[in-house]
């Protein structure tokens, strides 16, 4: 396996990077899909204001057709997200929130999935792993990527991550700002992929009131922070199209949006990097 994305949710990694996985799979690269927060939570136990994502034998169906569509190979970790766990939340817009006073102990399942890399290292040594910039604080993607960022600086290994955009920092210049590396993804051309609904843009403008700028910064000691960031863009001209056909496959999410309103915001997120999918590479320590 020479790919390894990992994915928070379902449909995290082929939002975020479908294109360039549709890339490597036509030049013949191996690549797997790891999806960390797949565990079917017991319904009775949760309102019913969170059973709307909670519908995972579903979702997992429609995992198994988008990535049998790109061809790629794929494994679900089974762990429960924050959505379902203990203490549960008030209301579900307070996944966006994360509580500064809590420190890395908050996030409980880091070790798990740091304990799935190695795995992963150890099988496959020569792999490059993708992993979610946590872009708009959702403590799922958060948690993802503070693992993967802290592995890959306690082992020094930097040449083996990349740290793709999330849904919510494709939405938003915005949101991408109020991440402390938002500033390295300058935006781009004229098209606004949040104007391509009424509905995407209200979830723009209810995130945005509810991101404190730099939270993931303030959880993390000093030596995760001094690190050098390059900006890698690339070009998934030709593969666009493959990607929304894998998309359409998700139908319980994007239900809610519409498919060619999805697809107007997609083509305007791809035109504005002129046809690109953005990562971000650590280089390395100051």
């Amino acid at each position: 396996m020479e790919h390894i994305f990992l994915s928070p949710h379902l449909d995290d990694a082929v939002v975020s990077c479908g294109g360039t996985i549709a890339k490597l799979v036509y030049q013949r690269e191996e690549v797997l899909v790891v999806s960390i927060y797949t565990k079917n939570p017991e319904i009775k136990k949760i309102p019913k204001k969170f059973h709307k994502f909670a519908i995972y034998d579903q979702r997992k169906k429609e995992d198994q057709k988008a990535l049998n569509r790109l061809s790629v190979d794929y494994k679900w970790l089974d762990i429960e997200e924050r959505a379902y766990r203990i203490p549960l939340l008030k209301k579900p817009t307070d996944i966006f929130k994360i509580n500064l006073s809590e420190g890395l102990e908050q996030f409980s399942n880091i070790t798990k999935i740091q304990t799935e890399i190695d795995k992963l290292i150890e099988k496959y040594p020569k792999s490059k792993f993708y992993a979610p910039l946590a872009i708009g604080n959702h403590f799922d993607h958060v948690e993802v990527f503070l693992a993967s960022l802290m592995y890959m600086i306690d082992y020094a290994i930097f040449n083996k991550f990349f740290f793709y955009v999330d849904f919510y920092g494709m939405i938003s210049t915005k949101i991408r700002r109020k991440h402390y590396l938002g500033d390295r993804l300058v935006s781009i051309g004229t098209k606004k992929p949040e104007y391509s609904s009424f509905k995407l843009f209200m979830i723009t403008s209810v995130m945005n009131s509810m991101i404190s700028r730099n939270s993931i910064e303030k959880l993390l000691p000093a030596k995760y922070l001094d690190v050098e960031w390059e900006l890698k863009t690339n070009t998934i001209k030709g593969y666009e199209n493959l990607k929304f056909t894998a998309l359409e496959c998700y139908e319980s999410q994007i239900k809610m949006f519409g498919k060619k309103v999805l697809k107007k915001f997609f083509n305007n997120y791809h035109s504005n990097w002129n046809s690109s999918e953005l990562f971000l590479e650590a280089k390395s320590g100051i």
